[in-house]
């Protein structure tokens, strides 16, 4: 009986509380986690737009505010996790580490003067530590982590060879035309990702094909 009534404490605690965040309106509005992995791949989009389009500087105010938000918040034994209270993981410390190299790709004096990139070699040392330091290692690890499921190996690896930090031929194809297909279909065709991640499928794939041609 006793235990009955912590229990019920806690759902009305737990019922009470989550009400309490109701809007007005009648619903509630979520928040995602300030994040290190979210904010290296916005830093690497924009370094990449930038890089491809011919008004060149008007990211620079964004991707120098990511930057020196991820210098701000690696942690102490040099890598990143996925949010600023997480264990650092190989995952968000290579998606970093390839936003630092985007975005000074190109800017070779700035990269190799500015005395603000130690964090970068700080990484470097979280990585070669625990998971090699050459580019095969590393994308080894990335692969082994995730197993047959790419919906994350793919983009992480791709992130990195776009800055020139693994070969395109260490990224696994993607099979984007499959996506054609009526979607009670995928569970017979093998899909390697997860449903909601099929944009990512079919643009990543079309980025590994573009790079690396079958």
């Amino acid at each position: 009986m006793l235990e009955l009534n912590r229990l019920e404490s806690a759902y009305q605690t737990a019922l009470s509380t989550l009400l309490a965040e109701r809007r007005p309106e009648g619903h509630w509005v979520g928040e995602l986690s300030t994040s290190a992995l979210s904010t290296a791949v916005a830093v690497s989009a924009l370094g990449v737009v930038q890089k491809a389009t011919a008004v060149h500087g008007s990211f620079d105010a964004l991707i120098a505010g990511g930057l020196k938000w991820l210098m701000e918040h690696q942690n102490a034994d040099g890598g990143w996790g996925d949010t600023v209270k997480s264990f650092s993981n190989i995952s968000t410390t290579m998606l970093c580490r390839a936003a630092f190299h985007l975005a000074y790709k190109g800017d070779a004096i700035l990269f190799i003067l500015n005395k603000e990139l130690r964090p970068l070699y700080r990484s470097e040392a979280w990585l070669a530590e625990r998971h090699g330091t050459t580019p095969e290692e590393l994308a080894e690890s990335i692969r082994d982590r995730y197993g047959k499921d790419r919906t994350f190996s793919v983009p992480i690896l791709m992130t990195s060879a776009l800055a020139g930090l693994v070969s395109w031929k260490e990224v696994p194809s993607l099979p984007f035309e499959l996506a054609c297909f009526p979607q009670s279909w995928f569970r017979f065709l093998r899909m390697p990702v997860v449903s909601y991640a099929l944009p990512a499928l079919i643009a990543m794939g079309q980025a590994v094909y573009h790079h690396r041609r079958p």
